[in-house]
């Protein structure tokens, strides 16, 4: 099975950063050549006009298409929107959603891909994500019981009320942070891995099926795209969308599976923390969308 009969779109949801939205979108055209897959930039309605100058940027590329919305939709709904343009095309076997701030540096990375579906059928496909500044291997979202489980009932109300009594009192919040960062690092966790590239990463027998993956790139099947007219539950703008989408393919019976093989770099944080200048304002915007995200989940696993 190879990329000759199978064909790829990725969705990159665009805010702000616009070199970096460059340097991904350019890496995939640079990667996989003239030949490159469909590829959906989504513009969140950035204040700064950079959806317009991307669009007129990438005008001479018929594979790259600049959707331009009205209003910041946030997480969810932004990569509905790019999911559901190239879902409605009907010719995708597989739609990679992915932040602008990933890379992929692999030029095998659609042909791996295609033959780790041959081999496993997967609805929903989560790579190796490391973080370069760190060497952090990202996914799964969590270690033990919770990789496959998910938060627990209990376990997602006792976060909303700290997350609560944080964002009532954000300053004591980054006191507490920066005193736990100043003379207790070893509670942080500490980076573990050397980096390796693509070629030197264990091989597929270390695939683990039914965790919770990160949110920075997800590679849906034709199996999944066929299901579900939209990738991620609506009801959210940011955050827990990870949590959410596994207990929906859990509830559905999609096939997760974390794969190794597949490596891609996150930068992280670059939209983020060009909309929100100073530490505190980005504190807020964390701890609100996270609450809201919280009710959405609870509301699931309630009914």
């Amino acid at each position: 099975m190879t990329t000759q009969t199978k064909t790829f779109g990725f969705v990159i949801l665009h805010y702000l950063a616009e070199e970096m939205t460059r340097q991904c979108v350019d890496t995939l055209l640079e990667r996989f050549g003239e030949a490159a897959p469909a590829i959906v930039i989504v513009d969140n309605a950035s204040p700064d006009g950079s959806g317009g100058r991307l669009r007129e940027f990438y005008a001479s590329r018929p594979s790259v298409k600049v959707l331009l919305q009205k209003e910041n939709l946030g997480f969810a709904r932004g990569n509905n929107a790019g999911y559901a343009y190239l879902r409605e095309r009907g010719d995708c076997d597989f739609i990679i959603v992915m932040n602008n701030d990933v890379l992929i540096r692999d030029a095998a990375f659609l042909e791996r891909t295609a033959a780790l579906y041959g081999q496993t059928h997967f609805a929903v496909c989560g790579p190796d994500i490391v973080n370069p500044a760190t060497l952090r291997h990202q996914n799964p979202c969590y270690k033990g019981s919770k990789a496959t489980e998910g938060f627990t009932l209990s376990e997602l109300k006792a976060l909303q009320a700290r997350y609560r009594r944080d964002y009532a009192h954000p300053l004591l919040r980054q006191w507490k942070w920066r005193v736990k960062r100043r003379f207790f690092p070893f509670l942080i966790r500490r980076r573990t891995e050397e980096a390796a590239s693509c070629q030197d990463f264990p091989a597929a027998s270390a695939i683990r099926e039914g965790v919770v993956l990160h949110g920075a790139c997800y590679i849906f099947s034709r199996d999944f795209i066929q299901a579900r007219p939209l990738c991620f539950n609506p009801g959210t703008f940011l955050y827990f969308e990870e949590d959410i989408l596994h207990f929906e393919c859990r509830r559905d019976e999609l096939k997760m599976i974390y794969a190794p093989m597949l490596r891609v770099e996150h930068l992280e944080d670059v939209s983020t923390n060009a909309a929100h200048r100073t530490s505190l304002e980005r504190t807020r915007m964390k701890l609100r969308a996270s609450l809201d995200s919280m009710e959405v989940l609870i509301k699931l696993l309630e009914n």
